[in-house]
């Protein structure tokens, strides 16, 4: 069976000094990120299984267990790919981001509304408290 594997970092645990510390940055991907992992690995193997016993009551629970395992795992490998030391702020046409920046602006009237409306979903999101920006094909808007 193929297992999922904890990503290495793209950066050194200091590079996003002086907003992360190393430290935090250590425990997210050594502990927490390599918990979703183990957890979505092993719930793979407890899903096999109880296939193979036919433990059809048991599946439903597991594919929860698995779906919040692998949210974290993904959200976690997105967020060490979007952070870097000499980032952050508002996307603008001269950082060469002019279609994300247009398209905030179209979709949430400005970059501060877009801000509100991420932290205010991130801070009210049950649980880990992720918010993400995703594009939404039908409307042709950004969301959250």
């Amino acid at each position: 069976m193929a297992t999922y594997t904890l990503p290495e970092l793209p950066y050194d645990y200091a590079a996003l000094e002086p907003v992360i510390n190393p430290q935090i940055i250590e425990l997210h991907h050594d502990k927490h990120h390599a918990a979703y992992v183990k957890g979505a690995n092993d719930t793979l193997e407890q899903l096999e299984e109880a296939r193979d016993k036919e433990a059809w009551g048991a599946i439903n629970g597991l594919q929860k267990n698995l779906a919040f395992h692998l949210s974290g795992h993904i959200l976690h490998s997105i967020y060490w790919h979007n952070m870097t030391g000499d980032g952050g702020g508002e996307p603008l046409a001269a950082d060469g981001v002019g279609d994300l920046a247009d398209a905030i602006t179209e979709s949430f009237g400005s970059y501060a509304g877009f801000k509100s409306q991420l932290t205010k979903a991130a801070a009210t999101t049950q649980g880990s408290g992720w918010g993400v920006l995703a594009y939404e094909p039908v409307s042709g808007k950004l969301i959250v």
